[in-house]
Parts: structure tokens; C-alpha cells; sequence
């Protein structure tokens, strides 16, 4: 099990998301993104705009660089 802070991944807060692995960790960040863009978080509505509006290598870049950061936490 690995924590890590959403801004950590590239979000906008504090929050703590954990997971298994890195796609684990992937599907609760989006699921937390989705859940605080319903509420009307600005920072959060930025980043899904950010991501929807990428170009595949953007998103591609995005990818690898947070499986690197995922890949240096430490386990829980």
C-alpha cells in the first residue's frame, strides 16, 4: 500500500490517496478529481479541463512522470 498526496500527482490538494499500484492509486485520484469537480472545486475543474484539453503526448508525458513519482513512494 502506498499514500500520496493529491498534489503530488498533479492535483490540487492535500488529500491523501492511497492504492496498491500504480493504476490502483490512478482510479482513486480520478475518482477523488470526479468527486471534488461535482462540488464545485475550482482547483480540481481546472485540472480535469487541463487533462481533458491535453494532446495524447501531454497526457502519455503525464503518465510516466506520475508512475515515476508513484514508484518512489514509499510503502504504508
Amino acid at each position: 500500500m502506498k499514500k500520496v498526496m493529491c498534489k503530488e500527482m498533479g492535483g490540487a490538494c492535500d488529500t491523501v490517496i492511497t492504492g496498491n499500484s500504480f493504476a490502483e492509486i490512478g482510479q482513486n485520484m480520478r475518482a477523488h478529481v470526479m468527486a471534488m469537480c461535482n462540488n464545485g472545486d475550482a482547483g480540481h475543474i481546472i485540472l480535469r479541463e487541463r487533462m481533458q484539453n491535453a494532446t495524447d503526448e501531454e497526457r502519455a508525458k503525464f503518465m510516466v512522470d506520475a508512475e515515476k513519482r508513484f514508484n518512489a513512494l514509499p510503502d504504508a
